[in-house]
């Protein structure tokens, strides 16, 4: 789960209605996303830091029993 401190809790904003649909797309590793952000397993719940020039997303660790990630956005960066 992605935390913060008190002090920052008022830095982060609620995505409106217009914006949720980036994050209910699902990305399988080696898919491309236009999002920075911190993006979190939906099978297992694995969450990873992920910058968009960085593309593709990442698979698991090889240590990792979830194979096929299944990739949500979690935390949208405005970067």
């Amino acid at each position: 789960m992605a935390l913060t401190t008190q002090a920052n809790k008022n830095s982060i904003g609620i995505a409106s209605t217009e914006t949720t649909a980036v994050f209910n797309t699902t990305y399988k590793a080696g898919s491309h996303s236009s999002h920075s952000g911190i993006y979190k397993c939906s099978k297992c719940g694995r969450e990873i830091a992920f910058n968009k020039d960085d593309n593709p997303l990442p698979p698991h660790y090889s240590n990792n029993s979830c194979r096929s990630p299944e990739w949500k956005l979690f935390i949208y960066a405005q970067n």
